[in-house]
């Protein structure tokens, strides 16, 4: 939801035609994962040796992008918010901002009431205060000679504060002292960051592009999934992003840059102003909001996430506890596309293995064998990549245009397209009209009438395909064959200040108005469990509150997190001999890592079989030591997450990581719906293999050094 809020749009990352200062935390973006892994590789080696732009990492786990950086911050895990907003106190502290875009560009100058809502006139326009004039003026009044972004002031008899000031409110309690006792990075080394970021920034400085005259601002903060996948996730996503906002970096050459899903419309424009000159939030970029039901009408409750995504891992707990959440239905039939829930969702496999158990029927579209569809009553065999058609272009950082995708055989066998499988299954429920809708929304013909799916036929993969490139140039599908894409670069005026003439929204009103029409909701559908909703994650700015992760756990001494390479697409690619062999050369993928101080600490060593427990669940493994990992920390490699029941050439590797992660209302953003990622664990020394670890087909045959042996 954040990047619809700050960007409009379903992504983003720094731009690395101009950046000089890249921050990535938690992040591969550049290195091993993420958009467009391979180009960017490509790009930001350039930027290195070209411009010797400067790549600092900050993570628990030393990964390839952290070897490869000029400097590794390692950080505590699911602290990463506390070190952001470290950052953010320094250069607000020290004096270090773009205040000029602060006060042009953003909403950081609006007031804001002690209720959290805007103070606005009798048409609805935001006051801010004109400092030189010493009184409130709508945020439009051309008179305005200077906007205040500090101070406490009041307007029509109510008390009020720039939302710049809320927030250095906010960060009076997050110096780099107080950070660095929850992070464990230096305070020290938070500040040289913060000074460097600023400086790196050149704040002042502009460049023309194209004709058009940009701030060029060469410092971006990226991040991603082990970042911001905790409990506290909206506020997490939100203090990243002000740290780009202060310095001036949102969306102009060297910054941190929106990249839109799927453009789909070579003129369309993915930006739109919204309440009082603000650019219009889009949290939603996968399409809208379901809306709000009680009962529920689904075993996840979407609809109390007006700002989220649906939070599929919530599926356990309210199947468990059916009558808590005022269910009048049970699922029992179920449809798989391509997709593996027992093994990507936390939570503990029994319980999923239940869910499965209890359903009636179960119907699964694949091509592989995993662990989910192995429950199947029915599995319809698609088409694979090289057998089908598809036209897309998915969130590209660099390109915009359509790739299209064409078969390289026939079918080798009795198998389909999802399109037509999907036509059937719709025709035969009478919801093809249905069914078309839908699809004329998801690919963008909505806006062009001519190249609408005809709602009452059936359209394959290749019509499809062909509409979506005519969508995109106008060119037909003969000259995609021959020219294999349209792809560009991405134009500077979609890329750099889409939204030029708009505020961006430092100060995220729609946060607390969407808090309180659910409250609202609920309060009149007497919700039972309302009261029990965790209402505070609804935060307009992000705050130090510690994510329940960091808090005290007893004996669980060490925090889990798990990692992936490159090499590891969701653990299927281990179904690949020559992908396989690789991986399991590589101790990083056989071993669990632990820090060798650690180890010391707890009388373990190198190899040794240990339990790993949390409160949720537990997994198995030999330690490998390794300096390239915090000291608190174990980190599970991805390759040691599949189990027995699916693809024969991928080892056991010892138990499922999401074994022993939350799956509850506790550990959930009741505002973006993201599940905790990390867990609190503690280990046991095992002195003979236990049974679940013995005989073929698992890793341990070969775990200590005989790997592809």
């Amino acid at each position: 939801p954040m990047n619809g809020f700050i960007h409009s749009t379903f992504a983003a990352a720094n731009d690395v035609n101009y950046c000089n200062y890249w921050i990535n935390n938690g992040s591969g973006d550049g290195f091993s994962s993420h958009l467009h892994t391979a180009a960017q590789a490509f790009h930001v080696a350039n930027a290195r040796v070209e411009r010797n732009m400067r790549v600092v990492c900050v993570e628990p786990r030393l990964s390839i992008g952290g070897a490869k950086a000029e400097e590794w911050v390692p950080i505590k895990p699911a602290s990463d918010r506390h070190f952001a907003l470290g950052l953010c106190h320094v250069l607000i502290d020290e004096g270090l901002c773009d205040y000029e875009t602060l006060k042009a560009d953003t909403n950081a100058p609006y007031l804001v009431g002690e209720d959290g809502y805007f103070i606005r006139d009798d048409d609805g326009k935001i006051y801010v205060w004109d400092s030189k004039d010493n009184k409130a003026k709508t945020y439009d009044d051309k008179t305005v000679g200077e906007f205040a972004l500090e101070g406490s002031y009041e307007v029509d008899g109510k008390a009020c504060k720039p939302s710049f000031q809320r927030f250095r409110d906010i960060l009076a309690d997050c110096t780099p002292e107080q950070m660095s006792e929850i992070t464990t990075v230096p305070a020290d080394t938070i500040r040289r960051i913060a000074r460097e970021f600023s400086e790196a920034a050149e704040i002042g400085n502009s460049i023309t592009i194209e004709g058009r005259t940009l701030p060029l601002r060469p410092a971006g903060y990226n991040y991603y999934r082990g970042a911001h996948a905790h409990k506290y996730s909206t506020q997490s996503n939100h203090a990243f992003k002000l740290v780009n906002m202060l310095v001036g970096s949102i969306d102009v050459p060297g910054g941190h840059v929106g990249a839109t899903l799927d453009d789909q419309k070579i003129d369309n424009g993915h930006v739109a102003e919204g309440d009082s000159g603000q650019l219009l939030g889009t949290p939603h970029q996968l399409g809208p909001h379901p809306g709000f039901t009680f009962p529920p009408d689904n075993m996840h409750l979407m609809s109390y996430f007006p700002l989220g995504v649906h939070p599929g891992h919530l599926n356990v707990e309210v199947w468990k506890n059916p009558e808590k959440y005022n269910l009048d239905f049970k699922a029992d039939v179920m449809l798989i596309c391509h997709s593996n829930p027992i093994w990507s969702l936390p939570g503990n496999r029994a319980d999923w293995f239940q869910i499965m158990r209890e359903m009636r029927f179960i119907v699964a579209i694949d091509i592989v064998p995993n662990e989910t569809n192995a429950f199947a009553d029915i599995i319809l065999p698609g088409h694979d990549s090289l057998e089908s058609w598809n036209m897309t272009m998915i969130e590209p950082p660099q390109t915009e245009g359509m790739c299209l995708r064409q078969p390289m055989t026939e079918p080798l066998h009795d198998t389909r397209s999802e399109e037509d499988i999907f036509n059937d299954i719709s025709e035969g429920l009478g919801l093809l009209e249905v069914w078309n809708s839908v699809l004329n929304i998801v690919n963008g013909f909505e806006e062009s009438p001519n190249l609408k799916l005809e709602l009452d036929q059936k359209h394959g993969d290749r019509e499809i395909a062909r509409r979506k490139g005519l969508n995109w140039n106008g060119k037909d599908l003969d000259w995609y064959m021959e020219h294999g894409h349209s792809v560009t670069p991405r134009r500077p005026d979609k890329w750099y200040k889409p939204w030029d003439g708009m505020r961006l929204l430092f100060y995220i009103e729609d946060i607390i108005r969407e808090r309180d029409n659910l409250k609202k909701a609920m309060d009149e559908a007497k919700v039972p469990i309302r009261d029990e909703w965790h209402w505070d994650d609804y935060q307009p700015l992000p705050t130090p509150v510690l994510e329940p992760v960091l808090q005290d756990n007893g004996d669980y001494d060490l925090y889990a997190i798990t990692f992936k390479d490159i090499q590891l697409n969701f653990g299927e690619s281990l179904s690949n001999p020559w992908i396989k062999d690789i991986v399991y050369r590589d101790p990083v993928h056989t071993a669990l890592q632990l820090n060798p101080k650690t180890a010391a600490a707890k009388g373990l060593a190198e190899g040794d079989l240990v339990l790993v427990e949390s409160q949720y669940g537990k997994i198995y493994g030999r330690l490998g030591l390794t300096e390239g990992i915090h000291p608190e920390t174990i980190g599970v490699s991805n390759s040691l997450s599949r189990m027995m029941s699916q693809n024969a050439g991928v080892p056991y590797g010892g138990g499922h990581f999401n074994d022993m992660l939350p799956a509850d209302l506790e550990n959930t953003d009741a505002c973006s719906g993201q599940c905790e990622s990390v867990c609190r664990v503690k280990l046991t020394k095992l002195d003979e293999i236990p049974d679940v670890l013995k005989g073929e087909g698992n890793l341990y045959s070969y775990s200590d050094g005989k790997a592809g042996q």
